[in-house]
């Protein structure tokens, strides 16, 4: 009765796994869809920027 025990055990935590993948993808698509408010990506952009000159001004990096 119990002989494929295992190897049915097995088959429920590899489906199990990719739908809580699954699932766990959705969720971070969803998330970041909902995007940035202008102010959030005036932020970025700004920060983005500081790093840039930051590199162009470091020698090591000519």
């Amino acid at each position: 009765m119990f002989a494929n025990a295992g190897g049915d055990l097995w088959l429920l935590m590899t489906v199990a796994g990719v739908v809580v993948l699954g699932a766990v993808i959705a969720y971070s698509i969803v998330r970041s869809r909902r995007g940035m408010t202008a102010q959030k990506q005036r932020l970025a952009d700004r920060g983005a920027e500081e790093v840039y000159a930051a590199e162009q001004r470091d020698p090591a990096n000519r």
